[in-house]
């Protein structure tokens, strides 16, 4: 279970190395958001965090008792709390434009 007392804050966990570690970085630099962000090396990971992520993956965010990874869950976590400025476009057909451009990258990229 995560301590909640000791992280009143959102803490990101993060592995400088991962390209999906950056782009959760990047949508908390547009979007303004603050948060702890704490680097995990060489996959040393605080005993709570590893018991909280079945998969031991990075990114990892705590928002008090809650616990995301996976950085798509995150950044849509991070869209839909912080409601300014909005990553999508309002037009659906322009949301969906930029939805495929996303899956491109990831399917292309890495």
């Amino acid at each position: 279970m995560i301590n909640s007392n000791r992280r009143a804050m959102m803490t990101v966990y993060s592995d400088p190395a991962c390209p999906f570690c950056h782009r959760t970085r990047i949508v908390m630099y547009e979007k303004n958001i603050t948060a702890n962000i704490e680097d995990i090396i060489d996959g040393q990971w605080p005993e709570d965090v590893a018991a909280a992520n079945p998969y031991g993956a990075s990114p990892t965010l705590i928002d008090r008792d809650m616990v995301l990874f996976d950085s798509n869950i995150i950044i849509n976590y991070f869209d839909e709390r912080f409601l300014h400025p909005p990553l999508m476009p309002v037009d659906p057909a322009d949301r969906a434009k930029a939805r495929l451009m996303l899956h491109r990258i990831d399917k292309d990229w890495y």
